[in-house]
């Protein structure tokens, strides 16, 4: 799909990843096209599936504590991994699941009041689970940079 975006295509992706909430006039003026021509790459951007959603970033720190969770398998099936995805998107206190290679098979994001809520969490949610042999857990303290923007390196 990158190859089909053209020069501003990927302009006006610049300025929906930076603030999704300017109108298609400001987005328009950043980029020089129409406004018009803005509103009809944002509704192919949308349909062709580049642009997922819109969303409202909010503070996480606000909510709790956030905690980076890698998870190892010990049976490692396909079976097992998708019975961890669905049980992953079904859980709201994990708001990133990611499937990765190296050492671990899973990293997951997940949000807790407390370490404490966490720990109980992971009772629960992972040492239940025969499959999983290992997990291992980070606490972020803060925040050095988070961004939505998408810009691979050349």
């Amino acid at each position: 799909m990158a190859e089909e975006l053209d020069s501003f295509d990927r302009a006006i992706l610049d300025q929906v990843e930076e603030d999704a909430s300017r109108s298609p006039q400001d987005i328009a003026e950043a980029v020089n096209l129409s406004a018009s021509s803005v509103r009809r790459r944002l509704a192919a951007l949308k349909k062709s599936g580049v642009i997922l959603r819109e969303v409202a970033l909010t503070d996480p720190t606000r909510k709790g504590l956030a905690f980076w969770t890698m998870v190892s398998f010990g049976e490692e099936s396909r079976e097992a991994y998708d019975a961890f995805r669905a049980q992953m998107q079904a859980d709201p206190a994990v708001s990133q699941c990611y499937s990765v290679s190296g050492a671990i098979d899973f990293l997951v994001m997940v949000h807790a009041a407390s370490p404490a809520a966490f720990e109980a969490w992971g009772e629960r949610e992972l040492m239940s689970n025969p499959a999983i042999q290992r997990y291992t857990t980070s606490i972020i303290w803060s925040q050095t940079k988070f961004s939505m923007r998408v810009q691979p390196t050349e």
